[in-house]
């Protein structure tokens, strides 16, 4: 594996990357201001990308991840395939079923699209537990991915593809893609001009949805793409200057602190004051600012750091379980321009349902070296 593809997988360099292309299309496409949002924001990056090269270094002894790599297939037990093939395909039908009922026989007349994102905003209606079963889908994708078996990944990903569109939900459609674009340029099966066709079609889908949402931007036309992308830390400025402090720590945890605490924790839902027509994408920093202001924004992405430089480390020296986990984890710093994404449950749930089909199963045919784009 050459070195140019582990300098593009790295949680560093694509985290710079990504902040690097939404602060110009903040202050030059979109023209905005330098405010105080931006510090906000930036300061957490900055956390993030020390606090990971620093445990990098130690990890490797002071050189920059120099870990082996191991490269290969590993086979799960043909039940536990066709186990998780069963359960993914009942996340096929609960989806089919559910476009079926919400979305071809909905309550309204702007689409299917329409009707399945309108039921799943504002109706409250059950995806009949679609969503979880297709997450077996997802991860059996994952390990078709590194088994370099693409038809098959195809195959399963598509599950988790159909499940995403019964919701309407952009969100999904990118984890789904930016997961498994990461393993598959990973491992050396697809190269920059994949992950362009990648892109290509994860814009195109998200276009798709938008207008059938009615999502593009209305007069604006498809301006959405890079309003999305650039607009929110100039949006976090407005609206959550001030109001630091409120101490909802599910903001940051997600729904975890309720298990642990056995429901008998609460959190008040805070009211930042959107009005209809508002934009109201504010950036990951959203979430740790509004529960404690610059300190839990930085600290919450030290640690951070720290996560990713050890899921680096293991999927550099073990590959299999460790990369797919870490390949998942990938979408959440995709997603640094648009909301806090670190904690969702998605990956509890994943990381359970993926130990089955890489336990035991070494990645063994050919060492090399993972080390960040030195020579």
């Amino acid at each position: 594996m050459n070195d140019s593809r582990f300098y593009l997988t790295s949680p560093f360099n694509i985290l710079v990357f990504i902040v690097a292309t939404m602060l110009v299309m903040n202050l030059i496409v979109l023209g905005e201001p330098w405010e105080w949002g931006h510090n906000v924001f930036l300061s957490g990056i900055l956390a993030f990308l020390l606090s990971y090269s620093v445990l990098i270094l130690i990890l490797g002894g002071g050189k920059w991840d120099p870990a082996q790599m191991e490269v290969g297939s590993a086979e799960a037990p043909r039940g536990i395939i066709l186990f998780y093939w069963v359960l993914a395909l009942i996340g096929l039908i609960l989806s089919c079923y559910r476009i079926y009922k919400f979305g071809i026989n909905g309550p309204l007349q702007g689409g299917v699209l329409f009707n399945l994102r309108y039921v799943y905003v504002w109706g409250n209606e059950s995806n009949y537990g679609a969503q979880h079963f297709s997450l077996f889908g997802l991860c059996l994708a994952l390990y078709y991915a590194q088994n370099k078996r693409l038809l098959l990944c195809s195959a399963a990903g598509g599950i988790y593809l159909v499940s995403a569109l019964s919701l309407a939900e952009r969100t999904s459609v990118l984890f789904l893609f930016v997961s498994i674009a990461y393993t598959l340029f990973y491992i050396g099966w697809v190269r920059l001009k994949g992950l362009l066709v990648f892109f290509i079609g994860l814009v195109l889908i998200f276009c798709i949805i938008a207008v059938a949402t009615g999502r593009a931007g209305g007069d604006k036309g498809f301006d959405f793409l890079y309003t999305y992308f650039g607009y929110a830390v100039t949006a976090f400025s407005h609206w959550l200057g001030g109001q630091a402090g409120n101490g909802c720590v599910d903001l940051v945890v997600g729904k975890v602190i309720e298990l642990i605490s056995l429901g008998t924790y609460s959190c008040t839902p805070f009211d930042i004051g959107f009005a209809d027509g508002d934009f109201n994408v504010l950036t990951y920093a959203s979430s740790p600012y509004l529960v404690g202001g610059v300190g839990v924004v930085v600290t919450c992405m030290t640690l951070l750091g720290f996560w990713y430089a050890l899921l680096r480390r293991w999927a550099c020296s073990n590959g299999g379980y460790f990369l797919a986990l870490l390949s998942c984890y990938i979408y959440a710093l995709v997603m640094v321009f648009y909301a806090w994404q670190f904690t969702l449950t998605t990956y509890f749930y994943v990381g359970v349902i993926l130990w089955p089909l890489f336990y035991g199963g070494r990645l063994t045919l050919s060492k090399r070296y993972c080390n960040e784009g030195e020579s």
